[in-house]
């Protein structure tokens, strides 16, 4: 008896009560479900399809140049030659376009990292609500519980219990545990 709260042991409390098993209880439980990895999942497919894309289009640009510089080498009696080619300001073209790509990449990565913090914090948030919702619905339950289980710990010699009108007793707990449990925070 010396692990028991003070304010349980002189009560006249009666308590009913339904036992669950450990499977039940991880169902009850358990809360939101954290999304992260389905967000980065999200955005990652998401970044890698903008990726593609852009790439595709650069490609096809420098496929749009090859071909132009056959047709002009086989169209007309210009020969062609790969020395007349000032490949320094393609390349410095390209660069351009590569960073340009670059920087517009950075900051679709950059505007949906920050969509992803926003949630996860909302997410952490409303856990940490109902958790502390949680602890205030078992300490209320806990008030229900101890009573009863003090009660019958009081005089441990006799071997019987003697509980006249205990189903309406239980009863009348057992509704004020479902009003702890069952209403809205």
């Amino acid at each position: 008896m010396t692990n028991i709260p003070d304010e349980y042991l002189d009560s006249d409390f009666d308590f009913g009560f339904t036992m669950v098993d450990e499977d039940e209880l991880e169902g009850i439980t358990t809360t939101s479900v954290d999304n992260t990895d389905i967000v980065v999942n999200e955005v990652s497919s998401e970044v890698s399809e903008v990726i593609s894309s852009k790439l595709e289009e650069v490609e096809s640009k420098v496929n749009a140049v090859l071909i132009k510089l056959d047709n002009i080498s086989e169209g007309s009696n210009y020969a062609f030659d790969p020395a007349t080619i000032d490949v320094g300001r393609i390349e410095e073209k390209l660069d351009k376009i590569l960073a340009m790509e670059n920087a517009e990449l950075a900051s679709a990565v950059s505007e949906q990292s920050e969509g992803i913090r926003a949630v996860i914090d909302e997410v952490e948030e409303r856990k940490n609500l109902l958790t502390y919702q949680y602890k205030v619905k078992i300490k209320e339950v806990e008030k229900l519980v101890l009573p009863l289980l003090v009660n019958l710990t009081k005089s441990p010699e006799k071997e019987y219990l003697l509980w006249p009108d205990r189903s309406e007793k239980v009863q009348g707990q057992i509704n004020k545990i479902l009003e702890v449990t069952r209403a809205d925070v």
